[in-house]
């Protein structure tokens, strides 16, 4: 199993410096897609801010493997 890292951006970065391990990208995604989905739960309220949350995921190299954003499109009208 390779390591994988879930980064967050919500107005700040927040950098996993454990990763996870994880057999592949496929598990990876589904990873940055539940992390997301529980970013939006907890911070419901907080999303309308500034509409803007991006989960990213890189592997042990270093290397951007997986990238997940969602933004409120009218409030950047």
């Amino acid at each position: 199993m390779d390591r994988y890292f879930i980064h967050i951006v919500d107005g700040t970065i927040v950098r996993d410096e454990d990763g996870e391990a994880l057999p592949d990208v496929a598990a990876a995604r589904t990873a940055a897609l539940r992390t997301l989905g529980e970013i939006l739960r907890s911070r419901e309220e907080r999303f309308w801010e500034d509409g803007h949350v991006r989960v990213f995921v890189e592997n042990a190299a270093g290397e951007v493997v997986v990238n997940v954003e969602t933004r409120d499109l009218l409030a950047s009208a």
